[in-house]
């Protein structure tokens, strides 16, 4: 939602309105939202987005120019986020009145188009002809972010590391900002990560990131020549939001969660939940699927699922080279019961194979930052925190797990091995659960 702003400052301010006491109102009608937003002034201000159609466009009683603006993303946000009490109710005559206007039109810049009672519908020649004008805009500024972004990236090479070093934090940030402005969002999210990385000795880290950032301006040269599944790799990246809408149908099958972990990403809250489960691959493997939820700072996530606990519902994949990133479409039944201890069964993996599999995913999407991964039979070791297996192998720990969640971890698998299943980003492990080894295939039991 975020990468939908006009410029940087309107990112900002919608994510300060991206609290429910300031919406008197908030209301959805299929597609539709709607709400009140309490301002500076006496009578709130009226504001409706039109998400009928991957084009998202909006109206607001506001005076800004901005379109979207301010108050139409924090609409959004707070809709992203399930935050707040929403109604299902149709929106007052003045928004009722714009979205006839519209006719189905999906131009997230659109002006206001009355239409009267007898005027006749759009023509869908037409309406194609603006949805394509509209998208050669967007590509036309995306184009000159990252001609933007490619020149600065060789000036940046050019001066050298230790000139790289000594460069205010501000230098980042104005960068990162001129890429929002580009709607260029997850290029800008990657400039930010720079400072984090610049002070690693051998400079390697740095120099892999760098390449991610200079693979995007090479990869938008090329978008056209590209698979459609690179080329959502390509978008996704670069910051465009997944359009769930446009998602084809799944089957259900029954999944079951593995763990997930919380982040704080600038203002927003980040949860990651793994999946296990859905109709089974060739080979007999299951699914892995990865869902994604956000929350502004300070509000609550949904409900979380119960750890380990089946339930069944219809996941789709988001177009990928590497099918992870998943959403659910429709209810979740059960996931209320736990599971039968022969059911606690996980897909084998080897520590020796862990870089192999994650150099294979990379492959495939070269801006993947993690991939789903067992790894077992193996154990913990705190004395420095590291997962071990008996042929010897290791790989660290992610820093930011805590020793108390390790603990836990240790007093479960009670001294015997176990297959465990998280994170890994090349150069550390996240441990989310543990299960039993899976036994032969003769014994009965598959993964």
């Amino acid at each position: 939602m975020l990468a939908l702003a006009p410029d940087s400052s309107s990112a900002k301010a919608a994510q300060k309105l991206a609290r429910p006491a300031g919406w008197p109102t908030l209301a959805r009608d299929g597609d539709v939202l709607w709400g009140e937003c309490q301002g500076s002034g006496a009578h709130p201000y009226l504001v409706g987005v039109d998400a009928r159609s991957a084009e998202i466009a909006s109206k607001c009683s506001c005076p800004s120019r901005k379109f979207p603006c301010k108050h139409a993303l924090g609409l959004l946000l707070l809709h992203t986020a399930g935050s707040g009490e929403w109604t299902r109710t149709a929106p007052p005559p003045d928004l009722t009145k714009w979205l006839g206007g519209r006719l189905s039109r999906a131009e997230k810049a659109a002006q206001v188009s009355e239409q009267g009672p007898g005027d006749e519908p759009a023509d869908p020649a037409a309406q194609a002809r603006a949805q394509q004008k509209a998208q050669a805009a967007r590509d036309r500024k995306r184009s000159a972010g990252l001609e933007d972004l490619e020149l600065w990236l060789s000036d940046l090479v050019r001066e050298g590391l230790q000139a790289a070093r000594t460069r205010p934090y501000a230098d980042w940030d104005r960068q990162a900002a001129r890429l929002v402005d580009a709607q260029l969002g997850g290029a800008a999210r990657l400039v930010r990560q720079i400072p984090e990385l610049l002070h690693e000795e051998g400079g390697e880290a740095l120099t892999a990131h760098l390449g991610k950032l200079w693979l995007l301006t090479q990869g938008w040269r090329s978008r056209d020549a590209l698979p459609d599944a690179e080329r959502a790799d390509l978008l996704t990246a670069l910051g465009t939001p997944l359009d769930r809408a446009g998602l084809p149908p799944a089957s259900p099958g029954v999944w079951r969660s593995l763990g997930s972990v919380h982040e704080e990403e600038g203002k927003l809250t980040v949860r990651r939940t793994w999946l296990l489960g859905g109709a089974p691959e060739p080979g007999g493997e299951e699914a892995l699927a990865l869902l994604l939820d956000f929350a502004p700072t300070g509000q609550a996530l949904p409900t979380p699922l119960a750890l380990g606990h089946p339930f069944t519902a219809a996941v789709a994949y988001a177009p990928s080279a590497y099918a992870q990133r998943a959403v659910v479409q429709g209810e979740i039944v059960g996931g209320d019961v736990p599971p039968h201890p022969d059911d606690l069964f996980m897909p084998g993996g080897t520590l020796g194979g862990l870089q192999a599999h994650y150099a294979a995913a990379l492959a495939r999407n070269p801006w993947l930052e993690r991939i789903g991964a067992f790894v077992g039979p193996a154990y913990l070791n705190l004395d420095p925190p590291q997962l071990c297996d008996a042929a010897g192998h290791a790989v660290p720990l992610h820093p930011g797990v805590e020793n108390s969640e390790l603990w836990h971890m240790i007093a479960h698998a009670e001294t015997r091995m176990q297959t465990y299943f998280g994170e890994w980003d090349g150069v550390s492990f996240v441990p989310l659960s543990l299960e039993p080894a899976a036994p032969p295939a003769s014994a009965g039991a598959g993964a």
